[in-house]
């Protein structure tokens, strides 16, 4: 693809300050735009009259390879799923269902104008090898649990040396590409588990990710075992580290909040 100047006519424009302008607008190869006067020299002009031109999207928690799993057990409880549909299957991972899925998955994204993707699936090398080849961006965070769910899973202390490896590899591209610590969840990782993946992400500026409160089941199981909510159990454990990303969050207090 040619990545030169290119001219977009009669098309509304969503500014990075989120104001609406409309126009004809110059693109670069860059992302920035600028006001068209019609003469100047491009590789191509678009007719942007049904078109809105905006900043790409990002995805900042996926599991790219499961777009395979996609229906399956649709409609059941979040554990129930977990345990009758998905668990199974990747009992029975392989690296290559992790490579096919993870090419599917981006060209969904890209097909919907969405760059940049934090995942956390098994298999991270290759997960990491296929986003280089398609130009997206992406953090790929190796999945830490305290027990398997599949059948080549290392436990987390092997698996967190290998993802700490991943990290000081580096990806092909590391302008697009990195490697974090996808911690599972409060209820998959001990407490050892957890500060060895903070301290790792201390010392060498990876991102870590985690489910965090996404059921209010995860939230009782979590105050019943330590006397606090999930937020507020990782904070007292010193496992945040700059830009941790929480996903989910959909049962958390106003102090977890203010935590976050």
């Amino acid at each position: 693809m040619d990545f030169g100047l290119r001219r977009i006519t009669n098309t509304t424009l969503l500014d990075h300050d989120g104001l609406i302008k409309k126009g004809n607008f110059l693109i670069s190869k860059e992302g920035e735009y600028s006001i068209s006067n019609g003469d100047e020299d491009v590789i191509e002009t678009i007719d942007g009259s049904n078109r809105l031109v905006t900043r790409s999207l990002q995805n900042w928690h996926t599991h790219m390879a499961m777009i395979l799993n996609r229906s399956m057990g649709e409609g059941l409880p979040l554990e129930e799923w977990l345990q009758k549909s998905i668990w199974p299957v990747e009992k029975k991972l392989t690296r290559e269902f992790v490579e096919i899925g993870t090419k599917a998955a981006a060209a969904e994204l890209i097909s919907t104008g969405t760059t940049f993707a934090c995942d956390m699936y098994f298999h991270p090398d290759i997960v990491g090898k296929v986003i280089s080849a398609t130009g997206l961006r992406a953090i790929v965070c190796g999945p830490i649990t305290d027990f398997p769910f599949t059948s080549d899973e290392q436990d987390s202390g092997n698996a967190l040396k290998q993802v700490k490896s991943l990290i000081s590899q580096g990806s092909s591209t590391p302008e697009r590409v990195e490697y974090g610590i996808g911690n599972h969840s409060v209820y998959a990782c001990s407490e050892e588990t957890l500060c060895t993946a903070s301290e790792i992400s201390k010392q060498t500026g990876c991102k870590l990710s985690i489910h965090t409160s996404e059921t209010r089941q995860e939230v009782a199981d979590c105050h019943a075992t330590t006397g606090m909510y999930p937020i507020e159990y990782l904070d007292s454990i010193d496992y945040f580290t700059e830009g941790t990303i929480c996903a989910h969050c959909g049962w958390v207090t106003k102090k977890e909040m203010r935590l976050l």
